[in-house]
């Protein structure tokens, strides 16, 4: 297995560049003088593994000191971008989203048009870019290629999938095992991240269309607490309630409150093992009464939260969480 480590250290605009020179990337750095570019844009850990042939994945763990812009001008039948944390804004033609923690991004790009993508400074920045060369691509397809174009396709992380990723990332196995683990991760993410006309035909959303949606994405993503309601979300991606309920599960593969509870339930675990009690878990993950918190928790992970926070018996209510 092709791997690099490289130790968590500060990174120039000169390394950012070559960088660059590999990976088909152009950077910029709008903060900075001419006179600082040996200062400091990031500060962390890099690595470059080759999962398998006709592969190449880059997984960054980064404190972004310095807002950059990157630039892709290299063609790639498909790469795909989780966002594991932190934030970015991306652009491909006139498609503008918000990237942010748990989404995907499968990209396709030719030689005319590439991804454009703004970090902000001040942030953690967690990602992984798996990229995959045509020959590989075409055997994974059983031939079947994606058309000829720039596209990309935002989707939801699943949420078994992230906790494996994050382990890979911060427990590596020998290095065998690794490449197994890391080739099977690999194939994973390109069964969700396959372009929609290789897979499930999807609805055809316009820019406009999408950045509503992503309205939407971000308000329950930010505040999964709040009692949200399908009319409130129709209206702020001015769109029906059924158009809204249509849309959004054929652009994130799940229904608007599937993602809602989704989201709830991965904030209530992230909470629990940072050590916050059961009852003030289920308050801040919007649900009203513990017992239901912790039926829902237990059917979406396998496990009770209090395995994972030693805490009082939740006291036995009938009430349902807030929708």
């Amino acid at each position: 297995m092709g791997t690099r480590f490289a130790p968590s250290r500060a990174h120039t605009a000169s390394d950012l560049a070559t960088y660059g020179e590999r990976y088909g990337i152009d950077y910029r750095f709008p903060s900075q003088r001419r006179a600082a570019v040996q200062a400091p844009v990031l500060h962390g850990r890099i690595q470059e593994l080759e999962p398998g042939p006709g592969m190449q994945l880059v997984a960054s763990d980064i404190d972004v000191l310095q807002r950059y812009d990157s630039r892709s001008h290299t063609p790639s039948p498909l790469s795909i971008i989780v966002m594991l944390e932190g934030r970015a804004d991306v652009a491909l033609g006139q498609q503008r989203l918000a990237f942010s923690a748990g989404m995907a991004l499968s990209v396709q790009l030719n030689e005319r048009e590439g991804l454009q993508a703004m970090q902000p400074a001040n942030q953690r920045l967690r990602a992984l870019t798996l990229a995959l060369d045509t020959p590989r691509l075409a055997e994974a397809l059983d031939g079947k290629l994606p058309r000829h174009g720039s596209s990309m396709h935002a989707w939801p992380l699943p949420a078994g999938l992230q906790p494996m990723l994050e382990q890979a990332l911060t427990s590596p196995l020998p290095d065998a095992a690794a490449r197994l683990q890391w080739e099977g991760l690999a194939l994973q993410l390109l069964a969700h991240g396959l372009p929609p006309e290789l897979d499930a035909p999807a609805a055809r959303l316009s820019p406009g269309e999408w950045q509503r949606l992503e309205r939407v994405r971000e308000q329950l993503q930010t505040s999964p607490a709040r009692p949200h309601s399908l009319a409130a979300l129709a209206e702020l991606a001015a769109m029906s309630p059924a158009t809204l309920r249509r849309k959004f599960q054929a652009a994130y593969g799940r229904s608007v409150f599937d993602y809602l509870r989704d989201r709830r339930l991965g904030l209530a675990r992230e909470m629990l093992l940072n050590g916050h009690g059961v009852e003030r878990v289920a308050q801040c993950a919007g649900y009203l009464h513990a017992s239901n918190f912790t039926t829902a928790f237990r059917r979406h992970y396998g496990y009770l939260p209090s395995s994972l926070h030693r805490a009082a018996p939740p006291e036995i209510h009938d009430s349902e969480p807030r929708a």
